[in-house]
């Protein structure tokens, strides 16, 4: 009770203290309380930011941008612009909802009954129909198209990625691998906004269009949403864990692998359990080619056959450390240099999947969506699991698009400014783990809540966004400003109410068409620095820069030599 009385006591005289202080016997006593009681003892009425622009507004907005782009690559220039080269990912667009959300299921592919055992292979085929490649468009993405910008400096000021000097020689390296060889892995994660691969497959395409490549990234083992980029099914009492969202607690080991979830059986029940990948004929063609599988995998603790399209494959035994195993299809489909999609089954308890991969070439972007996180998961991930895969992957460049999921619940710039240290070190660890690779920070976009009638952005967006740039600056990683180009704080009600609509009724996710939209901006912010570095940095990256040798992930800790999952090097 007494040391009650004493805090009360000393808060009070705190808070009523002058700022000079009080002088005694010819001594200054000035008090002062932490910076974290500052909102408690002078609160202060939240600002509200009513919405500045209207739909027209916007569209003006984006035409200024169109126009600048336009200025900037000149009339006959030879470059191919993502929202220009979208039509196959224009006819997936009804497979999500306003918000980002896709559906579970799309056709017979993942709505057909489970396959009896020893007919695995009709559900997964449903999916054939993936349109023929011609040699034009493959020669197309076989080719370096030229992707230096005249005249860079046309392009607007806002668009353009902010890099710091230190991150300076991460981003050469990255385009220096671009020019030379096009094998390049990217590693985009990211909150809700890039769901169902929205922006990060205007990413892909662009960038598979313009430097050479094939393949739909890495997908979850059990999806939360289905992705544009191909269509997923399973059979049998498969769950799915995440480290971000709504957390299974009885998870306590943390080991969820790169892309913080995994997948594994809740019960014994008898099989088959399979998993189906295949392509989605709506989207880019050059998504739909791959010539087998690499299943992510966890320590095995039972002996498990895998079997693909009803052949028996390769035994993972028990005790096989964390790893991959490769899987290839009977049959690829050698007419159009698609896959027709395959179903891959266990006989017997499998260990947890982290994650597919389809094999891919040349630039392969990566998009790992977390509903619900805030990007400050990472550190928390049991790290020897961590480091191996994502140096296996071993990613040019990883893209950090957060902050949207902390908006809602920041308080003051104190948590603004608390959250930005929080990010500081996600961004220290993936240094520490990949020194060579290039990082970018994705700021949030704009968001509003409602307040009476009115749609109002929330109070402390902009610290939120302050604090994540300033981090990006004082580690070293690029920043893009997602919130100031859409136009500012109060821009997202104009997004919701433009025709067609660019964002959700939710005024916080994008539609496709606006992620799409997004995706290209991105694209042109990329170009715009990649032609800044053909042209103006004076520190150059090596001019010889192999693409690192893929590594399995098992074996012991690195540096040491990793291997496969069946004991190979």
């Amino acid at each position: 009770m007494a040391l009650s009385v004493v805090g009360c006591a000393v808060t009070l005289l705190t808070a009523l203290s002058p700022s000079e202080g009080w002088q005694w016997s010819g001594f200054d006593i000035r008090l002062e309380h932490p910076a974290s009681w500052r909102a408690w003892l002078t609160p202060q009425a939240p600002q509200l930011i009513i919405p500045r622009l209207k739909p027209e507004d916007v569209s003006d907005l984006l035409a200024q941008y169109d126009s600048g782009w336009t200025a900037a690559i000149g009339a006959d220039a030879l470059l191919p612009d993502a929202a220009a080269s979208s039509s196959h990912h224009d006819g997936a667009v009804d497979m999500m909802d306003s918000t980002g959300a896709g559906t579970q299921e799309t056709d017979a592919l993942l709505s057909g009954p489970a396959p009896a055992q020893g007919d695995t292979s009709s559900a997964i085929h449903s999916a054939q129909g993936t349109p023929p490649i011609d040699s034009t468009q493959a020669a197309r993405r076989m080719r370096n198209i030229p992707a230096v910008i005249p005249n860079a400096s046309a392009l607007p000021e806002v668009l353009r990625l902010t890099i710091p000097e230190s991150a300076r020689p991460a981003f050469a390296r990255l385009f220096a691998q671009l020019d030379q060889h096009g094998e390049v892995d990217v590693l985009h994660y990211g909150d809700s906004q890039i769901e169902g691969d929205r922006i990060s497959g205007v990413m892909r395409n662009a960038w598979q269009q313009r430097w050479g490549g094939h393949g739909p990234g890495l997908q979850a083992a059990i999806p939360l949403v289905q992705s544009f980029a191909v269509r997923q099914q399973h059979f049998g009492p498969w769950k799915r864990h995440t480290r971000y969202g709504r957390r299974d607690t009885t998870d306590v080991d943390e080991r969820y692998g790169l892309m913080a979830c995994y997948a594994s059986l809740s019960d014994s029940t008898p099989g088959p359990h399979c998993l189906g990948l295949a392509p989605e004929p709506r989207n880019h063609p050059q998504f739909a080619q791959w010539r087998g599988i690499r299943l992510w995998h966890d320590t095995v603790t039972t002996d498990c056959i895998v079997s693909m399209d009803d052949r028996n494959l390769d035994t993972l035994r028990a005790g096989t450390p964390a790893a991959y195993l490769d899987l290839f299809p009977a049959a690829p489909d050698t007419s159009t240099g698609s896959s027709n999609g395959s179903l891959f089954c266990f006989s017997g308890t499998p260990p947890r999947l982290f994650a597919l991969q389809p094999f891919g070439a040349g630039v392969q972007w990566h998009g790992v969506p977390m509903r619900g996180s805030s990007g400050t998961l990472f550190r928390k991930l049991e790290r020897t699991t961590l480091s191996r895969q994502l140096q296996t992957l071993g990613p040019e460049l990883v893209i950090l698009q957060y902050g949207g999921n902390v908006v809602p619940h920041c308080q003051d710039t104190a948590q603004a400014d608390r959250f930005g240290g929080w990010f500081a070190s996600q961004i220290r660890l993936f240094k520490r783990l990949l020194p060579q690779a290039a990082i970018l920070v994705i700021g949030p976009s704009d968001m509003a809540e409602k307040r009476g009638v009115a749609w109002t952005s929330f109070p402390q967006l902009g610290a939120v966004r302050d604090a994540l740039k300033r981090t990006a600056m004082a580690e070293g990683a690029g920043y893009w400003d997602l919130l100031e180009v859409m136009g500012g704080m109060g821009s997202m009600p104009a997004w919701v109410d433009s025709e067609p609509a660019l964002a959700g009724p939710d005024h916080v996710h994008f539609t496709p068409l606006g992620a799409k939209r997004v995706g290209t901006l991105l694209d042109r912010a990329f170009l715009g620095c990649y032609s800044d570095w053909k042209r103006n940095w004076s520190s150059p990256a090596p001019s010889s820069m192999p693409k690192r040798a893929v590594a399995p992930v098992s074996g012991p800790p690195p540096p040491a030599p990793l291997m496969k999952s069946d004991g190979t090097h």
